[in-house]
């Protein structure tokens, strides 16, 4: 049982809230015990003074009341020195030395003080409960009765508590333990709990829904991704094959369709590759290991020759730093699309001024002199839809950065430079290359 769970903290409530009533019991009882006593002595007191004034009516000598730490006066002087000052001035009545309406003097004593019927002088008993509970082992025999009594009951209390408790929790922890080993092949399994007519199947029932609309959501995207995967590459197909076909004809050679032609063709295996990255990326398989180590800054110029047409008509300055050493366990598809999107930003917001490019091992940054992005859209820049207002685009390229870059564990960050302009950053998992 786990201590910060539900089932642990109910019964450590219960158990302490026993504990602390019956502590609660046993003060007022032990409180009750002490008043009673206090009643009975005062009790006693009223009766041996009644006792004394109805034999005092028929002889003046009359012996004074003698019980056992009882002590019997007729006369202030005979007053004892710890007494004197305290009784001579008090009016008839019952009086204690200890408890919340006590008299100071002495503790534990009760002491009574009536007037004589034919004078000035008074009757005073003064018991001593403390000497008569010192000359007793009963008190102390209760004392320790009582603490056996709470001990013994409240381990009853705390057994009886976390018998309950793990009778109660037993459903909770039956559901808690089958969600805790539920995994993606699970969730078409229904939950026994759910039959329940209690709160318990409530929660099941409404997990169960939960559980019933992601599968329907899983279908759904499924039949989507199969649906996409042929309707895209259906196109891509015939565009292939008709650039196939141009290759075939007498015209192939010509320097004015052959340059276009290859552009068609790269284009075309680019996004043939781009489909096939995002379609593996929305089916959530493991990517990594189905493809071999790629070299960085090879993977690097691949993409830069693509849009070159592109940095060539903005006339952009373009500053190459790479390391030829570095290698990168993913499909380079998906770094492809991640940097092609970065480039692809830097060229559209650089303004003709300069692009930098710059790996050192496991970093590559990517740098321009641009108009670089607002304070304000800094920290939503990666998020869906979030663009500036003179973009042309929709707001996703870094988006789908942010997602490839967090599928195959690589830092990305973007942060404004001190001039103008944007850096953008990623830290890859590398390995050796194959030549060391």
């Amino acid at each position: 049982m786990k201590l910060n769970s539900l089932r642990f903290r109910s019964i450590a409530s219960y158990s302490l809230s026993a504990v602390l009533l019956l502590a609660f019991y046993g003060w007022a009882l032990y409180g009750t015990v002490r008043i009673t006593e206090d009643e009975v002595i005062n009790r006693i007191l009223a009766l041996e003074a009644d006792s004394y004034f109805e034999k005092y009516t028929q002889d003046k000598n009359t012996q004074l009341p003698s019980l056992r730490n009882l002590q019997s006066f007729t006369s202030d002087e005979n007053l004892p020195g710890e007494f004197y000052d305290l009784l001579k001035s008090r009016k008839d009545g019952i009086y204690e030395t200890s408890g919340p309406s006590g008299i100071s003097g002495p503790s534990s004593h009760n002491i009574l003080i009536r007037s004589l019927p034919d004078g000035p002088k008074r009757l005073f008993l003064i018991y001593d409960s403390s000497a008569a509970i010192s000359q007793t082992d009963c008190v102390l025999s209760s004392i320790v009765i009582f603490f056996i009594v709470f001990i013994v009951t409240a381990i009853f209390g705390i057994i009886l508590s976390y018998i309950i408790g793990t009778i109660i929790f037993r459903p909770l922890n039956s559901l808690t333990e089958r969600l805790e080993h539920y995994g993606p092949e699970s969730i078409e399994q229904d939950l026994p709990e759910a039959k329940r007519g209690d709160e318990i199947g409530i929660l099941a029932s409404n997990i169960q829904s939960s559980f019933n609309r992601v599968q329907e959501f899983i279908k759904r995207e499924q039949e989507f991704t199969r649906d996409a995967s042929h309707e895209l590459r259906t196109p891509l197909s015939v565009i292939k094959g008709a650039a196939e076909l141009l290759q075939l004809s007498p015209h192939a050679s010509d320097k004015a369709i052959k340059k276009p032609l290859s552009r068609i063709e790269r284009s075309v295996n680019n996004m043939e590759n781009t489909i096939s990255t995002l379609l593996w990326l929305a089916r959530e398989q493991d990517l990594t290991k189905e493809f071999e180590p790629f070299n960085l800054s090879q993977a690097i110029n691949k993409t830069v020759q693509n849009l070159n047409p592109l940095i060539e008509h903005k006339k952009i300055m373009l500053q190459m730093e790479l390391d030829t050493e570095t290698n990168i366990v993913a499909p380079e598809q998906a770094f492809h699309i991640v940097f092609s999107n970065i480039l692809n930003n830097a060229i559209n917001f650089s303004g003709g001024g300069t692009i930098g490019i710059k790996t050192n091992k496991s970093h590559l940054t990517v740098w321009d002199t641009g108009t670089g992005i607002s304070k304000e859209l800094l920290n939503e820049a990666a998020q869906p839809f979030v663009k500036s207002a003179d973009s042309s685009g929709f707001g996703l390229g870094l988006s789908i950065v942010q997602r490839l870059c967090t599928r195959f564990d690589w830092g990305f960050s973007i942060r404004r430079r001190n001039e103008d302009g944007t850096i953008v950053s990623i830290e890859f998992k590398t390995t050796p290359h194959p030549s060391a």
